[in-house]
């Protein structure tokens, strides 16, 4: 068992996000999607795709547990069906799930009532190459002088120009271990990735991002090291996500957090036990779904939400554009409850919505908010 105190993690986390309220008392309660386990790189490319993003989450209330009797007998489900998922109320792509009229009653139900939302969204291809800027910065000592934000922005061209030159990365990857190269091969693996930038430089797109990589990476180069990525396991990208687990339940200490009771999420949380001085945190519970509403209805949630950033990940600015300049009323109705939602989510708290992902994927959001107006 892994034994580790909150308080310094917590700390850390509220110096960097001071506008967040860690300490209020609410009832989260969990469901997941594209849970892929571990996300490792084989010779003939990734085990899983690298566009659905893996998502934690469903849904928050303060105060006594809300009666959803009304919005289930709403939905008016099949008698047969004895718990309910995502796929009885939608089906199809982001765009196709729109369509359903039990999402809409679902969007408005949740946003006329006292419930929020909540979700860890993670992207993991960028998560799996954000290290290779870290380690770089970390080595040549320009920390203090790039910005968070300059940083992001490094980081989101490397992940775009990943995407663009898929097969090489996934290829490069393969061959050297990543993410545990040998100290021998730092210089000819910083060589190769670069070189990768040569077709981008000049554009205006990439330039600035890349440039400054290229050039932190030169410094990297010349001291044979890129130390977040010498010591990880051979070809394993992401070993699980039991962070994105922990996680709300340290920083949300005060609160109630009840999971689904599925062997997989059972055996990850007790291979942990969070102290909070000399007080074990037992704030977190395990529960049948089929006898838990919120569970299921989180599971819709979730479900949306996932198939919401694969949407973005596949799509470009453009072709977001075009779909929604052709939604119908109700596929209209159902973006713009959704966009709604997390806007009420994120008021309530702001730590309710937590991405790990490119500036790039993110700002399409910002692309539908604008077709809506």
């Amino acid at each position: 068992m892994i034994t580790f105190d909150i308080s310094e993690i917590r700390n850390n986390t509220q110096m960097m996000a001071p506008f967040v309220d860690f300490d209020g008392t609410y009832t989260f309660y969990y469901d997941e999607t594209n849970n892929i386990r571990k996300f490792y790189v084989k010779e003939t490319g990734f085990n899983s795709f690298f566009t659905n993003n893996f998502i934690l989450g469903g849904l928050a209330h303060e105060g006594p547990v809300p009666n959803v009797q009304p919005l289930i007998d709403g939905l008016n489900l099949q008698k047969s069906i004895n718990e309910i998922k995502f796929k009885h109320i939608a089906k199809g792509s982001f765009i196709e799930c729109l369509k359903s009229g039990k999402l809409k009653l679902f969007l408005k139900y949740i946003s006329d009532s006292n419930l929020n939302i909540h979700f860890s969204s993670i992207n993991i291809l960028y998560w799996s190459l954000v290290d290779i800027v870290d380690s770089a910065i970390s080595i040549s000592g320009v920390d203090q002088q790039l910005s968070l934000p300059m940083i992001n922005v490094l980081k989101n061209d490397l992940y775009k120009l990943a995407k663009i030159k898929i097969d090489s990365i996934t290829s490069l990857f393969y061959r050297y271990g990543y993410p545990n190269i040998k100290q021998s091969e730092v210089t000819s693996f910083i060589e190769e990735i670069s070189e990768l930038f040569k077709d981008y430089l000049d554009d205006m797109e990439f330039h600035f991002g890349l440039e400054t990589l290229r050039q932190v990476l030169k410094v990297a180069k010349k001291k044979e090291s890129l130390p977040f990525v010498m010591d990880g396991e051979k070809h394993l990208l992401i070993k699980d996500f039991s962070h994105f687990y922990l996680r709300p339940i340290y920083l949300f200490k005060h609160s109630r957090h009840v999971f689904d009771n599925e062997d997989s999420i059972v055996d990850i949380l007790s291979k942990y036990q969070m102290m909070d001085g000399s007080q074990e945190l037992e704030n977190f519970s395990f529960e049948d779904s089929k006898s838990n509403e919120l569970i299921q209805l989180s599971d819709v949630v979730v479900g949306l939400i996932g198939k919401f950033h694969s949407y973005l990940n596949t799509s470009t600015k453009n072709a977001i554009h075009f779909d929604c300049c052709g939604l119908n009323s109700l596929q209209s109705e159902n973006i713009d409850l959704l966009l709604s939602l997390i806007d009420q989510s994120f008021e309530k708290n702001i730590g309710f919505l937590h991405s790990i992902d490119s500036i790039e994927e993110l700002s399409k959001i910002d692309v539908i908010r604008g077709c809506r107006v």
